[in-house]
């Protein structure tokens, strides 16, 4: 998902009396915010999301992939990200399943559940090489048709 359909969805949630701009400045706030807490060492702790933190990686000494002479890699500052137990157990079921479809008098209609019964002679081409369909509009030949023929 990108910000911009981030912003979409926000503005849907709210509803009709934000717009998309009102709604990209208070993305953007909520971004810098984060962005900002995490320079300054501060994690951000969301209850149900989970919590944005910096972790220090330790000095470790690395392998050069070209020449496979060893390089030590200098101690440093990383953000993380540490999703809460409720948002792990969503995550970890899948999404939810989708609803039951709603009873349609369509679906009982025959028309919408069968096909008619082939009429005479269906099925077969002819003299051009196109099969009719119900009667009134024809395929086109197959240029296939004369390998497939007996």
């Amino acid at each position: 998902m990108t910000k911009a359909e981030l912003v979409e969805q926000v503005a849907d949630a709210i509803g009709p009396g934000v717009t998309k701009r009102d709604c990209a400045s208070v993305v953007n706030g909520f971004l810098n915010a984060v962005k900002l807490a995490l320079v300054h060492g501060d994690s951000i702790e969301l209850r149900g999301f989970g919590t944005f933190k910096v972790r220090a990686q330790k000095a470790r000494m690395a392998r050069n992939p070209r020449t496979g002479e060893p390089v030590q890699v200098p101690a440093r500052s990383v953000p993380a990200f540490k999703p809460s137990k409720l948002l792990r157990d969503r995550v970890g079921n899948g999404p939810p399943p989708p609803p039951e479809p709603v009873f349609s008098p369509h679906y009982a209609d025959p028309a919408f559940v069968s096909f008619p019964a082939p009429g005479p002679g269906a099925g077969t081409r002819s003299a051009d090489g196109t099969t009719p369909r119900d009667g009134s509009s024809p395929r086109r030949a197959d240029p296939f048709a004369d390998e497939l023929l007996p």
